[in-house]
């Protein structure tokens, strides 16, 4: 079913929840369609290179991908295929769906039988499609990464915000020397509250200090 951007809230996006792969046959060909998580163009590339690696002699790797900036950024490559029949009905699939901070790459192994631009048109992004109808679709937001510093005795107090905010335990990183030290992932629309919190508990960083760091 195709999102409905109305019912997100500020800062919110659709995107995949797990890496998802759909193959099908077509007149003798191969396709696989690869939905991954990308939020940059140093993942995507890394993620692409992966895929190359995993689907070796393969004739042809062609992508889209949408990532969440202002203005969005998306882009599309037909990777050899004619121009227009490939990265552009894969990227239709990613926009039918609202997805962003996604990537698809669909790998072609070349059965022997040409299937014409339509042919072409409707396997790329068929499959693509496929692929995303097979995917838990979810509702993300921007994350902020902070940098922290606290003492032993509000460690506990920390972890029960994490809960109170619904925020996962594995979003935080901590290191236990002298104090505690880390770095915590929090989701932009909760950052504010939460070191509100930290700051009424903890004035004047007495016992905890935070610094925000690039995501």
């Amino acid at each position: 079913m195709e999102q409905n951007d109305n019912s997100l809230k500020e800062g919110q996006f659709f995107s995949i929840a797990l890496p998802v792969d759909f193959e099908i046959t077509i007149k003798h060909s191969l396709f696989i369609a690869s939905l991954r998580i990308a939020s940059n163009k140093e993942e995507f590339n890394e993620i692409l290179k992966q895929l190359a690696i995993q689907y070796p002699k393969a004739n042809h790797y062609c992508w889209a991908y949408r990532f969440n900036t202002k203005p969005i950024t998306e882009h599309a490559s037909d990777a050899g295929e004619p121009p227009g029949t490939a990265g552009r009905p894969i990227l239709g699939s990613l926009k039918k769906y609202s997805l962003l901070n996604t990537m698809a790459v669909v790998t072609r192994y070349y059965g022997g039988i040409k299937l014409g631009v339509k042919g072409l048109i409707s396997a790329y992004g068929g499959t693509t499609f496929s692929a995303i109808e097979n995917a838990e679709i979810i509702i993300r937001e921007p994350m902020l990464k902070i940098s922290f510093t606290c003492r032993y005795e509000l460690y506990n107090t920390l972890l029960s915000l994490l809960q109170k905010y619904k925020i996962d335990p594995s979003n935080i990183q901590a290191i236990f020397a002298e104090d505690i030290s880390g770095e915590i992932l929090l989701p932009k629309s909760t950052a504010n509250v939460f070191l509100n919190d930290i700051n009424y508990i903890s004035p004047q960083g007495k016992i905890f200090s935070y610094t925000i760091i690039t995501p």
